[in-house]
């Protein structure tokens, strides 16, 4: 019998078993679920609906306001606030977590939720960024009602795949170079699907904490489930820093672990990449779309809204300005990112050159703030690019990573960051 994958490991140990087939319809106790508020209306209705008075785990249970940072005058989401906040007080949650603490994925990573080995229930398949800490993600979208109500729900354990990555990263290049690259070689097939992604080789000893996340939180539009990352001497000391005593399992696959599909990447020869609207697999070199006039630049979003996203955005900002018909918004991923960059002057930086920086969340990734005008264009580090994702349909979006970001709001166009960096 072949070795068992990562994925396999984890749900094993989480029912208790030595080990579990890829294919295996298994009911779970996940180690925590972790939810935001934009679903909690019809949770709401729903548990009212079939009168549930308590769940049985409040202990278990990560509830996050991180996409409406706030609620202007007008808005629905100031009574999604007040509700989520007094039920998670009936309940006895203590892990609730208001406007401006930050995302989700940051949330569970920064607060020691996620560790190695654990198996975490969560709404979206972006949360795959906490496998830079070994833990696993599964994504059950509105079914995390039935997780909190009954501490437990069922799942099919996954394939896996595998990535190895060797190199390191040029100079001008990011992880999320690297991500978008991924994306426009999978993301029209169905060679992921539904798979657990394994990041292994030399590079990624290269590759920072906030890297990892930053490939992971994307992974999903390549069409696979879920992701990790090895548990190495880095992602080990983040979690010992964070963990405060409680248990985790450091999991690796076995060396006969089989694999549905294994692919190579070279670090060493990936390029600035934009990714044009409004396919999400169609990341080109910068240099193909250089010169294309914009109007707004983001950084933030789970994908691009780390403390090295914000140290990349001061590189390039620092004893510059943006341009002047540009609209630049920065949103740290959480409070201790936020906190992060004031310390280290980065805010400063921000502001200086003309940007706005906005409270820890979600915040322009999904238009709930820098809507765009019908021909508007913007530029940013968020997850989608479809028509409409940021006010009028009639709009573009292109994705790209924060250095790309930072220097088209700067010269007002999309250009090749590597100009505007020191070697």
């Amino acid at each position: 019998m072949a070795g068992q994958t990562f994925a396999q490991k984890v749900i094993a140990r989480t029912i208790g078993r030595d080990q579990v087939q890829v294919g295996d319809y298994v009911t779970v106790s996940a180690d925590y679920t972790v939810c935001q508020e934009l679903f909690w209306p019809s949770h709401k209705a729903n548990l009212e609906r079939i009168g549930v008075d308590r769940i049985p785990r409040p202990d278990k249970a990560v509830m996050v306001i991180d996409h409406s940072t706030s609620a202007a005058m007008g808005s629905h989401h100031c009574e999604t606030h007040r509700t989520l906040r007094d039920w998670c007080g009936v309940q006895g949650i203590e892990n609730f977590f208001g406007p401006g603490s930050g995302l989700r994925h940051l949330v569970m990573t920064e607060r020691g939720f996620a560790r190695p080995g654990l198996l975490i229930f969560s709404d979206e398949g972006n949360i795959a960024s906490i496998g830079a800490v070994g833990a696993l993600n599964i994504p059950i979208s509105t079914e995390v009602l039935v997780s909190l109500i009954s501490d437990e729900n069922w799942l099919a354990v996954p394939p896996s795949a595998r990535i190895t990555l060797d190199g390191s990263l040029p100079f001008g290049v990011t992880a999320r170079d690297l991500i978008q690259t991924i994306i426009r070689d999978f993301g029209t097939t169905d060679r992921l699907l539904g798979c657990c992604v394994e990041f292994a080789g030399p590079a990624i000893a290269g590759l920072s904490l906030d890297d990892r996340q930053t490939i992971l939180a994307s992974l999903f539009h390549s069409g696979a489930y879920t992701g990790v990352m090895p548990v190495d001497a880095v992602a080990r000391a983040y979690v010992e820093a964070r963990a405060a005593g409680r248990p985790y399992h450091v999991t690796e696959a076995d060396p006969d672990a089989a694999y549905v599909l294994e692919a190579r990447y070279d670090l060493g020869a990936l390029t600035p990449m934009v990714t044009r609207p409004p396919d999400l697999h169609g990341a080109v070199a910068v240099g193909e779309v250089a010169g294309q006039r914009i109007d707004q630049a983001t950084i933030g979003s789970c994908s691009g809204n780390r403390i090295d996203d914000m140290r990349a955005t001061a590189e390039i900002l620092r004893g510059r300005k943006v341009a002047r018909h540009v609209t630049l918004y920065i949103t740290p991923g959480s409070r201790e990112v936020y906190s992060a960059a004031a310390r280290e002057g980065l805010l400063e930086v921000f502001s200086d050159a003309g940007a706005t920086v906005l409270a820890p969340g979600c915040t322009t990734c999904w238009g709930y703030q820098g809507q765009l005008n019908d021909h508007e264009v913007l530029i940013s580090t968020q997850q989608f690019n479809y028509q409409g994702r940021n006010g009028s349909r009639l709009a573009e979006v292109y994705l790209a990573g924060p250095y790309a970001v930072a220097a088209a709001a700067v010269a007002g166009q999309i250009i090749d960051p590597r100009e505007m960096l020191a070697p």
